[in-house]
């Protein structure tokens, strides 16, 4: 048995090692980038070889209305952008680190040896590896350098979607990632992550919840949905630690897919309960024109900002 982490450190990273652990770094503050509301609209694929460049970059992010937030993340976004495929795709990943320290790539959408392919990158470096998408799913991608706890909290994750081969019913479709932020002085002008919070199990001390990244930016901006036409929602929890109970006030979901897998199907239900680093999809239809809030129902994170509003109209 690995002995008990100490100080924050993870003992093992995504690739089995301990050599690259980046022990206490934690992201610089820098200049924040303004916020754009993060699209939540899936665009659509179609089968074939998909080439997918992902680029380590340190950056500053709004993850609330006048709150920066010193990150790593995936292409300068938290999350990173949406990755979506159909089953029997072979997919290329290029992985390539501009941040200042060690950074890596593993997606939950792939059988493969992670000592070969989700390899710790030094500053500057680049990988290029490729994999076949055998199962349909909502996946989290994230950086697994050690302490995974951090990069994680530090926003390093997004959603790969692998869509079933014979493909989905027409639908609107969106895609929520929930993460939440832990904060290391809350009265800083800039944020940084915060280990020890992250460390509290359950994320009993979280400082904020969002789904795409930023707590109120579908309660400023909702999001249109058309009534009477099927929706399609599919979500990813990246934690590091909170659960999401996702629910839609005032629907009920028609058709949940566990791991937004078709093959694992329920109906009728009221919520899905997602664990962190798992996902789901959820399909239902709104009848009448209104607001309709999309909530994490453990209302904990959800008074810390797991609220989207849709517009139906």
């Amino acid at each position: 048995t690995p002995p008990a982490s100490e100080n924050g450190d993870s003992y093992v990273g995504s690739n089995a090692s301990t050599s690259d652990s980046t022990g206490d770094s934690t992201p610089v503050p820098e200049a924040p980038v303004e916020h754009t509301v993060y699209d939540p609209v899936l665009a659509p694929v179609e089968p074939g070889p998909k080439d997918f460049t992902v680029v380590a970059k340190d950056m500053t992010v709004f993850v609330a209305n006048d709150t920066p937030y010193a990150g790593w993340t995936f292409d300068g976004t938290i999350p990173g952008r949406p990755l979506r495929v159909v089953e029997g795709d072979t997919v290329t990943m290029t992985v390539r680190n501009e941040g200042a320290i060690t950074h890596s790539l593993d997606t939950h959408a792939a059988k493969t040896p992670p000592e070969e392919n989700y390899r710790n990158l030094q500053s500057g470096e680049e990988f290029t590896w490729n994999f076949v998408a055998t199962t349909p799913g909502a996946f989290m991608y994230h950086c697994g350098t050690p302490p995974v706890l951090l990069h994680i909290g530090a926003g390093m994750y997004g959603a790969m979607i692998v869509d079933p081969k014979e493909g989905w019913p027409p639908a609107q479709e969106l895609v929520f990632v929930q993460s939440e932020f832990h904060f290391e002085d809350p009265d800083a002008p800039v944020m940084v992550p915060s280990i020890e919070k992250m460390m509290v199990a359950g994320g009993a001390f979280m400082d904020g919840v969002a789904f795409n990244g930023h707590l109120s930016q579908y309660v400023d901006n909702p999001i249109p949905v058309n009534v009477g036409e099927p929706i399609r929602i599919f979500v990813v929890n990246a934690g590091p630690n909170v659960w999401s109970s996702f629910h839609v006030v005032g629907a009920i979901f028609d058709r949940v897919c566990v791991n937004a897998n078709p093959r694992n199907e329920l109906f009728g239900l009221q919520l899905v309960s997602i664990g962190p680093g798992d996902g789901a999809c959820v399909e239902f239809t709104l009848d009448e024109p209104g607001i309709y809030v999309a909530v994490n129902h453990s209302f904990g994170p959800a008074a810390h900002g797991a609220i989207a509003l849709l517009q139906a109209g």
